[in-house]
């Protein structure tokens, strides 16, 4: 099993408690007084009662039902700006709220021109002159020409270069390519790591030659604990890159992973999140993680001087985008012979599709270094 299955796997039951606390009838950490509902044993009428009306037993606030609605299928919303969900399928009823783009719902009842959704808005009203608020699964409606299919989903630029620092992007550039442009440079990739057949793992015990060390090697042991237990630690040897003269593993724990370059005369490591795409003049590389757990991808640039010192001049976090993987849950990223980090990749809110599997849809980017006084400077 591949670790992205392995961490798909880990991340299930996560989701599984996330719907379910999702799926609760109602909460609220207003200090005003709760109420609590249950729309199950509610008799839902198709006449309209104000939010404003007092709430006594039998009356109806809103347009309640039970969560466990059938769906009858599921759309994205497609408008750029947010859209607004009503109480009525009427763009003259209240609106009750707005959703993003990109936001999944789910849709119980079609009309020609609306949709009726599974929705749980907040409701204030008052009871005795005291302020009550209250959450409830509803049956709302949006417009249908705002929405479509999870194929229309794209990233624009704006959220393309999106970082949480929210800082312009001074020592790197980034944009979309074609496809055909994305392949032909994959088609020349290039990687300054190779593999050798010398070092193997032997019992869970990786053994690498060091020539200073105290006992000749770097030795690297892997825990005993069950596959999923929370002290397990894998080892797997990746590689070697002569002209820096160092080793590269990578290491797999219960909910993380990272890399590790480890100089072949001294031993001393370098530890990386990501696997490292080295540029053809060999004075930079690149990472760039799929960070799932926290919904975003963080980049990293470093140099490489004279001496194969290697020095962190640049990292960033962006937002709004994940890679894709291919059919054998594989990163889709390169270094192109021309100096630039190529990747696919997909707007983040539908990194899964509605089967909960990897969405295979994605976008070409390419990043490049913005070789500028700046960055030399940080390069003596």
């Amino acid at each position: 099993m591949s670790y992205n299955n392995y961490l798909h796997m880990r991340l299930l039951p996560i989701l599984l408690i996330s719907c379910l606390f999702s799926s609760c009838k109602y909460f609220s950490s207003s200090p005003a007084q709760e109420e609590v509902i249950d729309t199950t044993d509610v008799v839902y009428t198709e006449k309209k009662d104000s939010v404003e009306d007092t709430h006594s037993e039998g009356k109806r606030i809103g347009n309640p039902i039970n969560y466990n609605t059938p769906t009858i299928k599921e759309v994205y919303v497609t408008t750029r700006d947010s859209i607004d969900f009503y109480e009525e399928a009427d763009d003259k009823s209240a609106r009750l709220g707005k959703l993003p783009y990109a936001e999944k719902v789910e849709v119980v009842q079609e009309l020609n021109s609306w949709y009726g959704i599974k929705q749980r808005p907040q409701r204030k009203y008052k009871r005795d002159g005291e302020e009550i608020i209250l959450w409830q699964w509803e049956k709302l409606f949006i417009k249908k020409e705002q929405t479509g299919d999870i194929s229309q989903i794209k990233l624009n630029y704006k959220e393309l270069i999106t970082t949480e620092d929210k800082k312009p992007l001074k020592k790197i550039n980034i944009r979309f390519v074609t496809k055909d442009e994305y392949l032909a440079q994959k088609a020349n990739a290039v990687d300054f790591i190779y593999t050798t057949n010398t070092i193997k793992k032997v019992k869970g015990k990786l053994r690498l030659p060091c020539q200073e060390c105290e006992n000749e090697y770097v030795t690297y042991i892997d825990s005993l604990a069950p596959k999923y237990d929370d002290n397990r630690i894998e080892h797997t040897y990746i590689g070697e890159i002569p002209f820096l003269n160092q080793y590269l593993i990578s290491t797999t724990y219960y909910e993380d992973w990272d890399y590790t370059l480890i100089d072949k005369t001294t031993g001393k490591k370098f530890t990386l999140a990501a696997y490292p795409y080295i540029t053809p003049d060999r004075q930079y590389f690149m990472t760039l993680l799929d960070n799932v757990y926290e919904g975003v991808a963080d980049f990293s640039l470093y140099s490489i001087d004279e001496t194969n010192k290697i020095k962190q001049v640049f990292s960033t976090t962006f937002t709004q985008w994940a890679l894709v993987l291919d059919e054998k849950d594989r990163e889709q990223v390169f270094m192109g012979s021309d100096g630039n980090l190529y990747a696919k990749v997909i707007n983040v809110s539908v990194r899964w599709d509605q089967k909960g599997h990897y969405n295979p849809r994605g976008q070409y980017i390419c990043i490049s270094i913005n070789i500028n006084q700046e960055l030399k400077n940080n390069n003596p």
